[in-house]
């Protein structure tokens, strides 16, 4: 029991300490510890260089052409690298599919004209009182039928690439085809073919991955330790490259394997010296969020008192700790913001000497 007070009254006098946080010490004093101090550096942006990325292009910005019907490829038109127009022919394929789906199409459409004209003509017999009410009613159920049927096949034409024209012409002409036409839906450069001439494929098969490549993204693997206070905007540069744009989005989470963090900026400076896929090393620049009161300071300046970090401020008769957040660390020292104040001196040295006055351990 004796020794449990005896520890209560221990910590009692260390955080009474620590409340009163300005040591008193005079010049012999600060000599015979061996204490030394410097002014913090300004830090008006926080380069953190040779992060690992990877080129990448935005969601957005990539398309898949595929199949919408089986078919056996008949020609393509485009090859890996090459730059496309939006609506330019990219692949001819031959469906059977396709004559079947046009088929049913016009048959609807000779159903819902022979309902429209039944309609017609039982509006006319029902006004003259000729035919009864329930009559009507069950021819105008059979054209709504007939026309929603229609209106299906016209959406199955669609989905089989076949523009709202080309609908109209089938209907005009009613002369059913196998051939689709497939073509580029936005401008960009191939990325990928995945058939090949003669190759028979399903529907909804890939034929061709296209994408628009500026902008591009940069995913970047930055260690867990090195992203504290970045925020987005922060400039990003691929120095190799000359390319450079923002930061765009901060993971929120780490991988419990590389313990990284995923980071993404948007490159649109230069973009043409990048190409997807590419692996290169990225620079983030303005990592505090606050760049006007973020300071350098040696690593031996900081100390920790439980979770918060202190630096020791010289004042005219001896040391404040002063509380700080760390924005970034690196291999020399720290980037933390505080309330410093012009011409601040903090030590650098001896900073030991100092914690342990401030928790009130030692003799006088």
């Amino acid at each position: 029991m004796k020794k449990c007070i005896a520890g209560l009254g221990l910590i009692a006098v260390a955080c009474s300490a620590i409340a009163a946080d300005e040591i008193k010490l005079s010049t012999e004093q600060i000599k015979s510890l061996g204490i030394a101090t410097a002014a913090p550096v300004a830090d008006r942006e926080t380069p953190v260089s040779a992060l690992t990325a990877t080129v990448v292009v935005p969601n957005s910005q990539m398309h898949v052409v595929s199949a919408p019907l089986a078919a056996l490829v008949e020609t393509l038109s485009a090859a890996v690298g090459e730059s496309v127009k939006r609506g330019q022919p990219l692949a001819r394929l031959q469906s059977p599919q396709l004559a079947e789906t046009e088929r049913t199409y016009l048959q609807a459409a000779t159903q819902l004209a022979l309902a429209t004209d039944s309609l017609k003509r039982d509006r006319q017999l029902f006004d003259d009182g000729i035919i009864a009410e329930s009559r009507f009613r069950a021819t105008q159920v059979t054209h709504q039928d007939a026309a929603a049927s229609l209106e299906e096949r016209r959406q199955a034409l669609r989905l089989a690439g076949l523009s709202d024209a080309a609908i109209a012409e089938l209907q005009a002409r009613r002369k059913v085809g196998s051939t689709l036409t497939l073509s580029a839906p936005a401008d960009g450069v191939i990325l990928e073919q995945m058939a090949t001439v003669g190759q028979r494929v399903d529907a909804a098969a890939p034929i061709y991955k296209l994408a628009r490549l500026d902008p591009l993204w940069l995913e970047i693997q930055a260690p867990a330790s090195r992203v504290a206070g970045l925020k987005q905007g922060a400039a990003v540069t691929v120095p190799g490259l000359d390319a450079a744009g923002k930061l765009i989005a901060v993971g929120r989470s780490v991988d419990p394997d590389s313990q990284t963090v995923m980071l993404r900026a948007l490159i649109t400076r230069n973009v043409k010296n990048l190409r997807p896929g590419q692996r290169v090393e990225a620079t983030i620049t303005g990592m505090s969020g606050d760049t006007g009161n973020a300071w350098r300071v040696p690593r031996e300046a900081l100390v920790r008192q439980g979770k918060q970090p202190l630096v020791f401020l010289r004042t005219a008769t001896g040391f404040r700790a002063l509380p700080v957040a760390v924005q970034h660390e690196s291999a020399d020292g720290y980037s933390v913001s505080g309330a410093f104040g012009e011409g601040a001196q903090i030590a650098v040295a001896g900073t030991a000497a100092l914690k342990a006055k401030l928790l009130g351990l030692g003799s006088e």
